[in-house]
Order: C-alpha cells, then sequence, then structure tokens
C-alpha cells in the first residue's frame, strides 16, 4: 500500500513539474515575442456594427485584414484555411501589406513579416472606376480580381470596463492604432493601442 501511494505522490509530483514547466515555457514565449524589437503599427478600420463589442473585448479589423491580390507582389492563388505570409512594408506612420505567401518569403528590404490565415477567398471581385464627367462610380468585372480575408491573432483586445465604447467610437473613426510585436516566425501580439497617435494601453508581459 505505502509502495502504491508512494508511486501515486511521485507520479503526481512529475506531472505538477511538467505543468509548471509548460506554463513556464508559454510565460517566456509570450515575454519574448512582446520584448521583440520588430514591431509594427497597424490603422484600425471600421467594423461591422453587428460585432462591435462583445462584454470586454474589443473587435479589431485592419487595412491588412482585406488583401486585394493584384496590387500585392507574391503568390497569386490561395485557397481558404491556408497560412500566409504578408510583408508589411511602413506608410507614414503606419504599416501597409506589400506582398502575400504561402512560404516565409525572403524579407524584402525595409519590410517586416506577419504570418496569418486565410478565412474567405472571394474571387472575381468587381473594380469601381468613377465616370467621366460625373461624381457617380460603376463597377467593373474583374475576372482576375481575388480578395482575400485574413485573421492574424489580433483581432480582439481586452479592455478596462467602460472603456470599451470610447475605443469602438475612435476605431470607427480611424483614430485607433495597434503597435503589433512579431516574431521571427511572423507571430504576432498585441503590443498596446494608440488614439491619435499617443499610446493608450500598453501589454504587461505578465
Amino acid at each position: 500500500m505505502i509502495a502504491r501511494f508512494g508511486r501515486f505522490g511521485a507520479a503526481l509530483i512529475i506531472l505538477a513539474l511538467l505543468q509548471t514547466i509548460i506554463i513556464g515555457w508559454i510565460v517566456a514565449d509570450r515575454m519574448a515575442l512582446l520584448r521583440s524589437p520588430d514591431t509594427v503599427t497597424l490603422r484600425t478600420e471600421p467594423v461591422d456594427p453587428r460585432d462591435l463589442f462583445r462584454g470586454d473585448y474589443v473587435t479589431l479589423a485592419y487595412g491588412i485584414s482585406r488583401l486585394s491580390l493584384e496590387n500585392l507582389t507574391g503568390d497569386k492563388s490561395f485557397s481558404e484555411g491556408e497560412t500566409v505570409y504578408v510583408a508589411l512594408v511602413p506608410e507614414g506612420e503606419d504599416w501597409r501589406a506589400a506582398g502575400v505567401w504561402r512560404d516565409y518569403p525572403e524579407k524584402p528590404d525595409g519590410s517586416k513579416i506577419i504570418r496569418g490565415r486565410i478565412v474567405d477567398v472571394i474571387r472575381n471581385v468587381p473594380r469601381v472606376r468613377a465616370l467621366p464627367r460625373s461624381k457617380k462610380v460603376e463597377e467593373v468585372p474583374c475576372e482576375e480580381c481575388v480578395q482575400l480575408t485574413v485573421v492574424y491573432g489580433i483581432e480582439s483586445y481586452f479592455v478596462p470596463e467602460g472603456q470599451g465604447r470610447k475605443l469602438e467610437d475612435a476605431r470607427n473613426a480611424q483614430a485607433l492604432s495597434v503597435d503589433v510585436a512579431l516574431a521571427r516566425n511572423g507571430e504576432a501580439a498585441i503590443k498596446g493601442l494608440r488614439l491619435d497617435g499617443e499610446l493608450l494601453y500598453e501589454e504587461p508581459l505578465l
């Protein structure tokens, strides 16, 4: 009986140690990502009003959430569910998409890479052009025009109670931007929120 308990106790100790090691590894990995010197700032975009705010989480969308392939370098054929690597280049105070690939690419000079996952592929996206001598626009069929919807794991952010509506309004006015830390493999994490360029919230390391 004592021997059996001893073996059971040893197994519990080993399990507890393994859990501690795993949790420690997760925390260390998160801290390393947030300390990454590779940081980009992404401007947020308005979100469908049916999905504005859930509890204490603000839903975020970015210019890189929807990628029009005809405007980007890289691969041209993708499927829903695929992992993609998007090259970002600076544009003013923010960063924009410049290319997208299935495999991790050689980074163009001055660019950074963010990893995402395709959740939707829209083909034959019509182009919009202005009518001559008119303020009206028309849609023109475009067989080669493809748009990807991509998520990067940075589409929601926990905020203090009562602050969500303020951030929603700022987001929909495109006054809210997000500092994003990037790991070498392109993994992304929100590092902070900026309102009109000023740091509003900073993600703690722990």
